[in-house]
This record gives structure tokens, sequence and C-alpha cells, in this order.
């Protein structure tokens, strides 16, 4: 069996690989959607739920109203959107924050919870914090928006920073970790299954048609015999007693 197990290996092509996946497709996606389901319902149960909070506020440089914004000034705010988010989370407001809330946490920390976005080239700043507490999470970002504001005003010399959005109390969680662990285990269900069909399909070295016999055998096939299928016991039964049933009958 060695030499066909080998001929097997070396001759397996592309066509034979899609033909032998599509034929099980349907057991590759239920091992998919299985996983998938399984990751959801671990996460459930081994995650904490949290919500993100988010508010938005408008940076004005000295000596400038909003109707004095330009091109430039445009540019600039791109440019320096970087520097507001390092301020943001800088240690000087998350430990005011920390001190002002009464938190046991390090500053590093509530840093992690921070994300900041300043889309495009404007000047609007979306501050969002995240914890497992909705009403929590609100009040952190309101305080991290008003301590940011003061500390850019000093640092960035600006005029001012006006609220543009208040902070939210979030109604639904963060999904992000749900959506990601339960499209990787669809993605790892599907991968098991296709190597484990794969697998099975290279192990499997029977002549299954005269097609196998010329590809790894190397020989001509002449002829073949058809073999009808064995009728079942029922059926045989049935015959069987129908059989006596007549002989009885012609005896009589």
């Amino acid at each position: 069996m060695e030499p066909i197990q080998q001929k097997r290996e070396n001759g397996l092509d592309l066509m034979q690989i899609a033909g032998v996946l599509l034929s099980r497709f349907w057991i590759i996606v239920f091992s998919g959607i299985l996983v998938g389901v399984c990751a959801l319902i671990f996460t459930k149960m081994t995650t904490t739920p949290t919500y993100t909070s988010s508010t938005k506020m408008y940076i004005l440089s000295k000596g400038q109203s909003a109707s004095d914004v330009t091109s430039s000034d445009l540019q600039l705010s791109a440019v320096l959107a970087s520097d507001y988010a390092q301020l943001i989370k800088d240690r000087t407001v998350t430990e005011s924050v920390i001190a002002e809330l009464g938190l046991s946490m390090s500053s590093e920390a509530l840093a992690s919870r921070i994300s900041v976005d300043m889309p495009g080239a404007g000047r609007i700043i979306t501050i969002s914090v995240t914890d497992t507490d909705p009403y929590m999470a609100s009040k952190l970002a309101t305080t991290v928006r008003d301590t940011a504001a003061l500390h850019i005003k000093e640092v960035m010399n600006s005029e001012a920073v006006n609220v543009v959005e208040e902070a939210n109390i979030p109604q639904g969680q963060t999904m992000f970790n749900y959506k990601r662990n339960g499209m990787a285990g669809v993605v790892l269900g599907m991968a098991i299954a296709i190597g484990i069909i794969m697998l099975q399909y290279m192990m499997n070295d029977t002549i299954k048609n005269p097609e196998d016999v010329e590809r790894y055998l190397g020989l001509s096939v002449l002829g073949s015999i058809p073999i009808m299928k064995e009728e079942s016991r029922k059926e045989k039964r049935r015959k069987e007693k129908h059989r006596k049933k007549a002989k009885g009958s012609r005896e009589e």
C-alpha cells in the first residue's frame, strides 16, 4: 500500500482538493458555527461586560474665535491630534481624575481605558472611556474631559476648550470582544474541519474507481463487472413468505 499512498500524496492536485472539500462543505460550515457559538458562550461566561461612554470637545487657539478658523489652522489641528491625545491621557490628567473620584487604580490602568479620536482635519476631539458600570463610564468621561481641558489650555496656550457633546450613559455593552472571539471561533472551527477532512482523505488508500487504478497503479482497466446490491433482509423475508404461501396453496 505504500506506493499507492506515495502516489496519492504526489498526485494530489487542486481539483481533487476542491472536490473533497466541496463534498463535505456542510461539515466545514457546521464546525465553524459550532466552535463560534462555543467561543461566544465561553467569552460570555469569562468576560465581565463593559460599557463605553463618549464626549466631545472643541479647541480654539489663543486669540481666535470659531469664525476665524482657516484652512491652515485645520491642517495644523491634524498635526496636533497626536499631541492632544497624549495630553488627555497624560499622568497629570489621570492622577487628577483618580483623586477627584476617589478611584482605587493606577494612572496607567485609567489611561488604558481612555481612547481619543480626532477624525479628519477638524478640531473636535472625541474622548471615550470604558468601565464595567455604565454610570461610572459616563462620570469618568466627563471628569477626564474637564480635567484635560484645563491641562490643554495650560500646555497648548489654547483660548478655550468648549464642550460639543456631553458624555452619554451607554445603554448597550461594548461588543468588540464578542465579535472578535466569535469570528475567531468560526475560522478556527472551519480550519480544524478542513484539516481533519484532508487528513482522512490522505490516509484513505482504497481504490474507488477505474480512474484510481490508472492514476495510482499505472495499469489500464480492460473492463468492469457491475455488482448488484444485495436485497435487504426485509425484502428477502417477504419473498420467502410469499413463496411458502404459494407452495402451500398448490399442495391443497
